[in-house]
């Protein structure tokens, strides 16, 4: 079987989030947040091709990383601008920063 090409291979993009929320939220429930808000707006099979994954999250800063495909990445900031509540409380999500490289972030 032969090897796939370098250019064909999706190219990852890594979205660093940042919540804005009078509480703070745990690693778990902005996980669950951000999926489901993801989820919401590009559906199933948006989220499969994009390639959504949780990265990281720091509940002290509140700031966070996620890990999608290169094609779908403006579909994903604006899932992730389109996020008005997080478990009933007022919330907002912003993408802060965009990189090729996680380590960049």
């Amino acid at each position: 079987m032969k090897p796939i090409l370098p250019t064909l291979k999706e190219n990852p993009r890594y979205v660093q989030f940042k919540i804005s929320s009078k509480q703070t939220l745990s690693a778990k429930d902005a996980q669950a947040a951000v999926l489901s808000g993801c989820k919401r707006f590009l559906g199933e099979l948006g989220v499969a091709k994009a390639g959504i994954q949780f990265m990281k999250y720091d509940t002290k800063s509140q700031s966070g990383v996620l890990r999608t495909n290169s094609k779908m990445l403006n579909e994903t900031k604006a899932a992730l601008a389109l996020i008005k509540d997080i478990k009933g409380k007022k919330a907002t999500v912003s993408a802060e920063k965009v990189s090729g490289i996680l380590r960049k972030l």
